[in-house]
């Protein structure tokens, strides 16, 4: 089955989190969940189109899992936070090796300025290798500068670039660093 990437920029309050979702056509119905996750700003449709297809179509346990997280990001992107967070769970609970909702799960707790469990979760995620690493090690770099871990925080940013160096996202937060350099004195004879 063909897999597919959606990324969807999530702007908090003073920082940018990254939620990801990979999905797996094996049903007309969650096919279309995808692309309205994926492609549509008619937030409303793409949630009855997902709806539709958690309660119509015959899928297998991964396909279920995929359609619980496509629903979850666009609950997420109607700022129907804890609804998007419960399908993350579900998504979770069916398939427990799906990286991406770990991620996304993290995206969440973000949101909710729970940092050092949006850190575990997206570090999970991270170890069950998600469909697009860049978001998910973005994520964690957030998570990092979020918690006051600095240093950690512009190495990830600065991860995520050699990673993907169209991400456009890291490039901006690295701008609000500033790196200065120390010199060292030689130690007198």
């Amino acid at each position: 089955m063909k897999r597919f990437f959606l990324m969807i920029s999530i702007m908090l309050v003073a920082n940018a989190a990254q939620a990801q979702v990979i999905t797996s056509h094996g049903t007309l119905l969650g096919a279309d969940c995808y692309r309205q996750a994926r492609f549509d700003t008619d937030l409303l449709r793409g949630l009855e189109v997902c709806n539709l297809a958690l309660e119509r179509d015959v899928m297998g346990h991964n396909d279920r899992a995929t359609t619980f997280d496509n629903r979850g990001v666009i609950l997420y992107r109607m700022q129907r936070i804890d609804e998007a967070e419960a399908n993350f769970n579900k998504a979770i609970a069916l398939r427990p090796d799906l990286g991406d909702a770990y991620v996304n799960r993290g995206a969440i707790l973000i949101k909710k300025k729970r940092y050092d469990e949006a850190l575990e979760q997206i570090e999970h995620g991270i170890a069950l290798d998600p469909s697009f690493p860049p978001i998910a090690e973005y994520n964690r770099a957030v998570a990092l500068e979020l918690l006051g871990r600095t240093r950690k925080a512009y190495e990830g940013y600065r991860k995520v670039l050699l990673m993907d160096g169209s991400f456009a996202q890291a490039s901006e937060r690295l701008r609000n660093f500033t790196v200065l350099r120390r010199t060292t004195t030689p130690p007198a004879n």
